[in-house]
């Protein structure tokens, strides 16, 4: 299957593939973490997401260089054509742009890290979404683009998905918070009905059903 390279559904499985890489990323820094390797007290948050891009960069620096060198030289030769200092301007000005945005991608980054080790993969996946429709909404406005039809269909989704998410989640805690009560209720009630203790009735998942002992 060939696809344009500028066609809408190559743009989708290009995005698809990086939010995957994205989500395999959180979940090999939490099962890092989980090891004795990667306990914050021998790897901290800065020196975790420094290995992280040194492994990024030693495995795309050789395919990147060999899949560009061809369009740098290019546009070099065409730079170097221009007559006066215009060459040195716009050196001058990816340098500088891609330093700033290096800072941008890195603080990013480490502050991606350090929230990570506090939540779970499935609630920073959904942080994720959130920052990236902000992002979009946020550049649309400043650059003055405008919000096509598709682009307003998928923040949509984006922000429904989101607050569906936190619906359950709450909804789950609620009642994982009633099953702990009713438990911590029930049980003390049994160690007080008896020697064993042992519930009579029909089973439930909210309540004991072995034996609680003094």
């Amino acid at each position: 299957l060939e696809l344009p390279h500028d066609s809408l559904l190559s743009k989708c499985l290009v995005v698809m593939l990086a939010n995957l890489c994205f989500s395999f990323r959180g979940l090999h820094q939490k099962l890092f973490r989980a090891s004795p390797q990667g306990n914050a007290s021998a790897v901290d948050d800065l020196n975790l997401q420094y290995r992280m891009q040194q492994i990024g960069i030693l495995t795309l620096l050789l395919p990147t260089v060999l899949g560009n060198v061809g369009w740098v030289w290019d546009k070099w030769q065409q730079q170097t054509s221009i007559v006066g200092g215009l060459t040195i301007k716009y050196a001058f000005r990816y340098i500088l742009l891609s330093f700033v945005n290096g800072f941008a991608f890195a603080s990013y980054n480490l502050a991606s890290t350090y929230v990570l080790t506090r939540i779970s993969v499935v609630h920073h996946a959904a942080l994720n979404c959130i920052r990236r429709v902000f992002a979009i909404i946020v550049t649309s406005i400043i650059f003055g683009l405008q919000i096509t039809m598709l682009q307003i269909v998928g923040i949509t989704m984006a922000v429904c998905g989101f607050f569906s998410y936190l619906h359950y989640k709450l909804r789950k805690e609620t009642k994982e918070k009633r099953r702990k009560d009713l438990r911590r209720k029930w049980g003390g009630i049994l160690r007080n009905s008896g020697k064993n203790g042992r519930w009579i009735g029909k089973s439930s998942s909210l309540l004991p059903v072995s034996n609680v002992e003094d």
